[in-house]
């Protein structure tokens, strides 16, 4: 994302496609990725020392924990299926490997 408008309970972002930008809308809460240019340089100074020290007093506002439940439910849970056994070919059987990759693989 290299641009990014909030307004009340949507946003709207600007990302760099192949040949040009896209522009999204969608509505709150999201997650987004930024990239350069998305913050100034000017605003990613780094602190001095009674920058730091000044922070270390300030009273810091402690949030109850909202609940996070959107709507979304587990239906089940599967484990993947087991891997096959692994067939090793000798070096010098190359009519052999191909016929695994063509006719178990399907590859070739």
């Amino acid at each position: 994302c290299t641009q990014l408008e909030v307004d009340g309970s949507s946003a709207t972002a600007v990302r760099e496609i192949d040949g040009g930008k896209e522009k999204v809308s969608t509505s709150l809460p999201l997650i987004i990725g930024g990239q350069k240019g998305l913050v100034e340089e000017s605003d990613l100074r780094i602190p001095n020392m009674r920058g730091i020290m000044m922070a270390r007093q300030k009273k810091l506002n402690v949030l109850e924990p909202v609940d996070a439940n959107f709507g979304t439910e587990d239906i089940k849970f599967e484990k993947p299926a087991a891997k096959g056994a692994v067939k090793l070919v000798d070096s010098d059987n190359i009519p052999e490997l191909i016929d695994l990759l063509h006719n178990e693989a399907k590859v070739i």
